[in-house]
């Protein structure tokens, strides 16, 4: 398992929408927030851990396709 960075801590269970869903193009992940179409379409029945463990590994891929960017 990865070290914890410092933005780590910070992930909320804040939804992570930004109203430009592309699921229903057929994508398995919205091109938008990232989100699986089971995390989204679960994710008001989602306790807030679970929430919390989904905006954590957006961030984390996020921040590795940076990384790949780079």
């Amino acid at each position: 398992m990865s070290a914890e960075h410092p933005e780590d801590a910070s992930v909320t269970a804040d939804s992570p929408c930004i109203g430009h869903c592309t699921t229903v193009l057929g994508d398995d992940v919205c091109r938008s927030c990232l989100r699986t179409f089971d995390e989204i379409t679960r994710w008001v029945a989602m306790s807030e851990a679970e929430r919390r463990a989904v905006n954590l590994r957006i961030v984390r891929l996020a921040r590795n396709l940076q990384h790949d960017a780079a």
